[in-house]
Formats: structure tokens, C-alpha cells, sequence
């Protein structure tokens, strides 16, 4: 079983910018680092309304949301979805009536509303 090494700090990461000052060129794996941090952080930005208003509807703090509380967070990503839309992203998104909507589930159904927020322009 390989070995996992320590989570790398900042600094370590970036060993990219030591070679570059140095006149060396940037080794794949310290590039490779950048980019992942760039786009983790990316996402971190993007998702953290959502998140915030995710665990304020997940009174159990599971992760899991019951339909009440689902169509409470798509009236507020998206308060000008119709109820009939409303009623298809349940559909779609728990075909199965389980009536349960992990976080996942959730970023997925209402990952076009988001993107749409994100772009609005703000008041």
C-alpha cells in the first residue's frame, strides 16, 4: 500500500517559484500544484453561499436535506423558478421519492442557478 505523504503548506507547494527565481525551469508536479490550488480555491468561492445556506437548512448537520428544506434552498438560489420548475428539478433530482437531497445532489440540480447568481450584477 503506497504511502501517502503529509499535505503539503503553502510554501511547499509553491517549489515552483524558488526554481523559477533561480533560473531553472518549473518542474511538472510544482505547476501541476498551482493549477489544482487555483481551481480548489475556485470552487471553495463559488460554493460558499451555497454553503452557508446549505447548512443553515440542514438543521441535523448530515448533509442530507428533506424536500421542505430542498425547496427552501431553490426559492432562495433561484426565487423566480415557477413552481411547476420547481416540481421538475424534485423529479430529476430524486426520482426515486426518497425525499433525502445530499449536498451533492443539490450543488448538481441548482449548479446553473448558481453560476446565474454568481453573474448577476449586485444591487
Amino acid at each position: 500500500r503506497p504511502r501517502r505523504s503529509a499535505p503539503r503548506s503553502r510554501r511547499e507547494s509553491d517549489g515552483g517559484a524558488a526554481a523559477r527565481r533561480a533560473g531553472r525551469p518549473l518542474p511538472y508536479k510544482a505547476l501541476l500544484q498551482v493549477l489544482l490550488d487555483f481551481q480548489l480555491d475556485g470552487h471553495r468561492q463559488f460554493l460558499e453561499h451555497f454553503v452557508v445556506l446549505f447548512r443553515s437548512l440542514d438543521t441535523a448537520g448530515r448533509g442530507v436535506l428533506d424536500e421542505d428544506a430542498f425547496r427552501m434552498l431553490v426559492r432562495a438560489i433561484a426565487p423566480a423558478k415557477s413552481e411547476g420548475a420547481v416540481e421538475e428539478l424534485l423529479l430529476a433530482t430524486d426520482p426515486h421519492d426518497h425525499k433525502r437531497f445530499t449536498f451533492s445532489d443539490c450543488v448538481v440540480a441548482l449548479s446553473q442557478d448558481l453560476v446565474a447568481l454568481l453573474a448577476a450584477p449586485s444591487l
